[in-house]
């Protein structure tokens, strides 16, 4: 058990299994979230709940925020009552939200100056579910800060990746993502060709999972046809892959001088429309 002293920001559909990891794990934890009924579920785990992002911080040694973007990001720190206003001297921010590598740079040279430490973490997961525990997370940050930090990662993640310094954690996950990405789009037109040649999902899955054609984003589609714990919107064409991780590694691209055709062509399509059929059944079984 770590002794530690976790506050944590961001108790979404990533953020809330981390969070109960952490809680569940006995890490003490300090929660601030704006949705009564996941607030609830941490409180009856054992976390403590603030009023605000500055009296979690107050608590707080490590301060994890897994936050939607960078506006998100600068208001719960920077914003009134935002963790800037009680952070501590030795503290340390963890932004595990995907935002850019010179983002967290930014933040990181701020940071130092007030005494705190910035550690950046691309979050991924390990298995189709956002299960607790399950996580992989690649590490941006200074060492010593990062194996202050590693009881409290070891708590959330199966496989911890430390690798490099501040930004370094967001660039392997853009790459990861853009991975994911195309890998998406590649799996959805194959089935779209499938259905319109008048074969079973299911089966094509069965079949593809066994063979060459397998893959991470096939495995997510399987277990979430077979919980269909899903929406349909959710499970539309390209959705478990946003327009801010396309544009965040399009601006890395551009910056690194990197060619990224795939990338470019998967921005502009129209999913919906070009894997007609894939869409279709995806909205139907969903309905």
């Amino acid at each position: 058990m770590s002794s530690i002293k976790v506050g944590f920001i961001g108790l979404g559909n990533i953020g809330l299994p981390i969070a109960k990891s952490l809680a569940k794990r006995g890490v003490p934890l300090t929660v601030y979230g704006r949705r009564q009924e996941v607030v609830e579920e941490m409180k009856a785990l054992g976390a403590a709940v603030a009023g605000s992002p500055r009296e979690m911080a107050a608590a707080a040694d490590v301060v994890i925020s897994v936050v939607r973007d960078i506006p998100e990001t600068e208001e719960i720190i920077f914003g009134k009552d935002g963790v800037w206003e009680s952070i501590q001297e030795g503290a340390t921010i963890v932004i595990a939200s995907t935002v850019s590598p010179e983002y967290c740079r930014e933040l990181y040279a701020k940071a130092k100056n007030k005494g705190v430490r910035v550690i950046d973490v691309g979050l991924s997961k390990s298995r189709p579910a956002n299960e607790e525990g399950e996580f992989t997370l690649m590490v941006g940050g200074d060492e010593d800060a990062v194996q202050r930090c590693r009881p409290v990662f070891e708590a959330i993640a199966r496989h911890i990746f430390h690798l490099g310094g501040i930004g370094t954690g967001q660039t392997y996950k853009l790459v990861n993502q853009l991975a994911l990405m195309s890998i998406s789009t590649i799996t959805c037109e194959c089935l779209n060709l499938g259905l319109k040649a008048g074969l079973d999902l299911q089966k094509m899955i069965d079949v593809m999972r066994v063979s060459t054609g397998n893959s991470w984003r096939l495995q997510n589609l399987d277990y979430k046809l077979k919980s269909q714990k899903v929406s349909a919107a959710a499970q539309a064409p390209g959705r478990s892959t946003g327009a801010k991780d396309r544009a965040l590694a399009m601006d890395l691209a551009e910056k690194v001088d990197a060619n990224t055709p795939v990338l470019r062509f998967i921005d502009g399509l129209d999913m919906e429309t070009a894997y007609d059929a894939y869409s279709a059944r995806m909205r139907h079984f969903f309905k």
